[in-house]
């Protein structure tokens, strides 16, 4: 397997677990949603950097050309 296409699967695996993760949270049987996770993070400033930090990754990895 070339090297995008392993980074293709990686990522689509990642995808898969976060899906599978936010189903369980929603139904009760899991950790906490992505939306709880995110406002718990948003309530320090290390947490606030972090998120930042993430969007940050992912606006120049999947948006910039």
């Amino acid at each position: 397997m070339t090297g995008t296409g392993t980074s293709i699967a990686v990522f689509a695996a990642l995808v898969v677990v976060a899906v599978v993760v936010e189903v369980r949270a929603r139904r009760g049987t899991g950790p906490a949603t992505a939306a709880e996770a995110t406002a718990a993070a948003m309530r320090t400033a290390p947490g606030r950097l972090a998120v930042l930090a993430a969007w940050v990754w992912l606006g120049v990895h999947f948006l910039a050309r």
